[in-house]
């Protein structure tokens, strides 16, 4: 499949680009900058959004995000938002009491480590330029942001969790408490207390919040899944609104598909969705199949169903997945009983399981299941159920 411009990816880089702005308008105007050193944080930005909007591009195309090259980069818009409104607030602390260990553990639960390293060194640069740019609060920080991104690996390790977050509040107390005292060259015990208190906290998203946002992003797919096989979601009620006969061939196959996927083994989910929308190029007209993908790949469908769309019939490339090769037997079957009906009114008993057999036969010969991994055990399973199957009865 080509890659192409995609609406939804598009609008949210460019929220992140003016959450960056603002963040950094907003730590400008707080500390007092005049206008051209506005404008020169607001060319660092710019610069480092460039960079940013190079590496999702890159992470996504390596799969690294939900394991999926089709995201829309909605949950990384609303971590980038979510630590952008944090570093806000850590305008507001004195110095040395910042927990910054915080921002490269919500931007790992939610995007890629690579970009929770790019992230939270933006976020502290700005944050310390506008504090003054004293020198070991700039080092503070960048050990604390080290100490986040080592810990926030660890923090897979279910087992030994306990002891990463002890690991956490020590390092987050102990960092700017040092350097605090290289700073004053006498102890600060305010900054002990206030220290201790952002270590907690940071603790607490640790414990919960990196955890929840994790199965966030591990469920995306699934929950994508879900989403777009429901009857109110937009691609649907256009194809809806467009042939009510084809809204309902779609529905046949998705829910045959997906109970085949049962039989044999396969993922159920993307059967399901992949069938609905197996025909969707008809939308467009001929190219059918570059329609139907192009279609997928403008509403972010996760890559095994835009894959399907892509093979459809064999046309362009052969079904490569089980998945593919069960979607692509249902709806022939379908749309050969559905063409019948109109010629000649077959209906059920012999008539129906001789087309069947017949159908399934001509696609194996064909060779179009050659390179889909479905086994000869499969494909008979799945031609046994379509036999018995009573909602292939027209």
């Amino acid at each position: 499949m080509k890659e192409q411009f995609v609406a939804k990816r598009i609008v949210n880089i460019g929220l992140i680009f003016l959450v960056a702005i603002g963040f950094s308008v907003i730590a400008g105007r707080m500390s007092g900058m005049y206008l051209d050193q506005l404008l020169g944080i607001g060319a660092l930005t710019v610069l480092f959004m460039v960079l940013f909007a190079f590496l999702l591009i890159y992470e996504r195309n390596r799969k690294r995000i939900s394991h999926n090259r089709e995201t829309d980069y909605g949950k990384i818009f609303k971590g980038f938002l979510l630590t952008a409104i944090l570093a806000v607030i850590f305008l507001f602390l004195p110095e040395f009491t910042s927990p910054v260990m915080i921002l490269p553990i919500l931007m790992s639960a939610v995007g890629t480590y690579e970009l929770a390293v790019c992230s939270s060194f933006f976020f502290c640069t700005v944050l310390e330029m506008a504090k003054g740019c004293q020198s070991y609060e700039i080092l503070c920080c960048t050990m604390l942001l080290l100490a986040g991104f080592m810990i926030t690996h660890m923090l897979e390790d279910t087992r030994n969790k306990m002891w990463y977050l002890i690991l956490i509040f020590a390092v987050a107390v102990l960092i700017p408490v040092l350097f605090s005292y290289f700073f004053y060259q006498e102890p600060h015990y305010d900054i002990l207390g206030k220290a201790a208190i952002g270590a907690a906290v940071t603790d607490l998203v640790a414990a919960f919040v990196y955890p929840f946002l994790t199965k966030q992003k591990e469920a995306e797919i699934d929950n994508f899944l879900t989403d777009i096989t429901e009857e109110d979601y937009g691609l649907l009620r256009e194809l809806k609104k467009f042939s009510r006969q084809e809204y309902r061939h779609a529905l046949r196959v998705s829910g045959i598909a997906e109970k085949c996927a049962y039989i044999v083994g396969a993922d159920a989910a993307v059967c399901k969705a992949a069938g609905l929308y197996y025909r969707i190029g008809i939308l467009d007209g001929d190219p059918m199949v570059e329609n139907g993908v192009a279609r997928a790949q403008d509403h972010c469908f996760p890559e095994k169903v835009t894959e399907i769309l892509s093979e459809y019939y064999g046309i362009e490339k052969m079904p490569s997945t089980i998945e593919s090769a069960i979607v692509q037997i249902v709806d022939g079957m379908i749309k050969k009983l559905e063409a019948l009906e109109k010629t000649s009114k077959i209906a059920g008993g012999w008539n129906k399981e001789m087309v069947i057999y017949q159908t399934l036969n001509e696609f194996s010969a064909q060779g179009l299941y050659d390179q889909s991994g479905l086994s000869m055990n499969m494909f008979l399973k799945i031609r046994e159920y379509l036999v018995k199957e009573e909602a292939l009865l027209l």
